[in-house]
C-alpha cells in the first residue's frame, strides 16, 4: 500500500527542500510559475464555460479540476506541480457536487477506472478546445496555452503524477500609438460602441456514435459537391415546369390541373427549403447549421467554408461570447426583423434587445 503522505505532498514549494534556486534561476522559475498559473486559470475557465454551454464528458470536468489545482499551486511559486489521481478526483468531487461526487471520491476500482478512462479521453479530445484556449489567452494577453504534461512517477512510489505544461503562443502586436482622449459620449452611443471578441469553441461531433468532427476538405473537383444540390434542384424544377406547362395546355379537367399544380408547388417549396442553405453557404461562406445536426448538441452552430493553409474546408463550429451588458452567453442565430438575412449574436438572457454583429473572419462583434 502506498504511503498516504507521499500522495498528498505533490506540488510543494521548492524552498521546502532547502535547495531553493537563487538569482537568475529563481527569477526564471518564478516567471514560469506565473505563466503556468495564468494559462491554467484560462484552461479552467474554458472547461467550465464549455460544460455550462451543454457539452458532456468526464474529460471536461477532469480538465477543469486539473487546471484549477495547477493554477492555485503555480500561483504559490511552484513551476511544475503534479497531482495524484486521488487528489484530482477529490477536486472533481468538489466541482460536480452531490450526487455525482460519490462516483469520483470513493476509493474503489470503479472510481480509479473512471479516472483512467477520463484521462485517455482528455488526451484524445483536448485539441477540440484548442481554439477556445487560444482565443481566451489572446484576449487576456497571456503568451501561452495550457497543455497536458506527460504523467510521471512521484518519487520512488508507484503513484503517477499528472500535471500541465505551457505551449508558447505568439500574441498579436499591440497598437502602441498614443491614445487620443475621446469626448464624452451619450450612454446610447457608448453602449453601441461596445466591441468584443467571439470565442471559437470545440469542434462538434454532430453524428451520434461517430467520434469525428464535421470537417470536409474540398480540394479541386470536390468543391462542386456543395453546388450539386443546387444543380439537382434546378433540374427537378425545370422538369416540374415542363410538366405543368404540358398539363395546362392539355384537355384535363380543372380539378386535375388544380391537384397537380398544388403538388408541384409543394415539391418546389421543399426543394427551395432544402437547397437555400447551400446557396447561402456558397454566397456568404457561412450559414446557420441545420437543426438536425444539433440533435445531440447545444444550439448555436454554424457551417463555415474557409481556407486552412492551402486547403479549403467546410467546418461545423460554435462561436460564443459573454454579453457585455448582462454577462449572459451570446450564441449565433439567424437575424430577426431589421436584421433578417444575416447572422447575429443573440444573448441568451435577452435575445430581443441584446443583439450584436458577428464577423466570422475577425471573430469581432459590436452591439446593433
Amino acid at each position: 500500500m502506498l504511503d498516504a503522505a507521499l500522495q498528498t505532498n505533490e506540488g510543494r514549494l521548492r524552498e521546502d527542500s532547502g535547495k531553493g534556486p537563487e538569482g537568475a534561476d529563481a527569477e526564471r522559475l518564478y516567471r514560469q510559475a506565473t505563466l503556468l498559473a495564468k494559462a491554467a486559470g484560462i484552461g479552467a475557465e474554458a472547461a467550465s464555460g464549455v460544460r455550462e454551454s451543454g457539452w458532456k464528458g468526464d474529460w471536461l470536468v477532469l480538465l477543469q479540476a486539473l487546471c484549477s489545482l495547477t493554477a492555485r499551486q503555480a500561483s504559490e511559486g511552484e513551476p511544475s506541480p503534479c497531482f495524484t489521481a486521488e487528489r484530482i478526483r477529490q477536486e472533481i468531487a468538489v466541482i460536480v457536487g452531490a450526487p455525482e461526487a460519490q462516483w469520483w471520491s470513493e476509493d474503489s476500482e470503479s472510481a480509479r477506472k473512471k479516472f483512467t478512462n477520463a484521462w485517455k479521453a482528455l488526451e484524445n479530445d483536448i485539441a477540440r478546445i484548442d481554439e477556445n484556449l487560444r482565443g481566451r489567452a489572446i484576449k487576456c494577453g497571456v503568451p501561452g496555452v495550457a497543455a497536458l504534461a506527460t504523467p510521471t512517477r512521484l518519487g520512488t512510489t508507484n503513484a503517477m503524477g499528472y500535471g500541465l505544461t505551457v505551449v508558447p503562443l505568439e500574441l498579436p502586436p499591440q497598437d502602441t500609438a498614443p491614445a487620443i482622449q475621446a469626448a464624452p459620449q451619450p450612454a446610447a452611443q457608448a453602449a453601441a460602441a461596445i466591441e468584443f471578441t467571439y470565442l471559437e469553441e470545440m469542434e462538434a461531433y454532430p453524428i451520434p456514435g461517430l467520434k469525428r468532427p464535421l470537417r470536409i476538405s474540398l480540394p479541386g473537383w470536390r468543391a462542386a459537391l456543395i453546388a450539386s444540390p443546387l444543380v439537382i434542384a434546378l433540374i427537378i424544377g425545370g422538369l416540374l415546369a415542363w410538366f405543368l406547362l404540358t398539363l395546362w395546355i392539355s384537355d384535363e379537367p380543372a380539378r386535375i390541373l388544380f391537384r397537380w399544380t398544388i403538388l408541384a408547388g409543394i415539391v418546389a417549396g421543399t426543394l427551395v427549403w432544402l437547397c437555400h442553405p447551400f446557396y447561402t453557404l456558397i454566397n456568404d461562406r457561412i450559414v446557420r447549421a441545420p437543426t438536425f445536426l444539433e440533435a445531440t448538441l447545444p444550439l448555436g452552430h454554424v457551417l463555415v467554408l474557409r481556407r486552412e493553409g492551402d486547403e479549403r474546408v467546410l467546418r461545423m463550429l460554435r462561436y460564443t461570447a459573454t454579453c457585455p451588458i448582462c454577462d449572459g452567453e451570446i450564441t449565433i442565430e439567424k437575424g430577426r426583423r431589421q436584421h433578417r438575412g444575416r447572422l447575429v449574436g443573440e444573448c441568451g438572457r435577452n435575445p430581443v434587445e441584446h443583439v450584436f454583429s458577428f464577423d466570422f473572419v475577425t471573430a469581432r462583434g459590436t452591439r446593433l
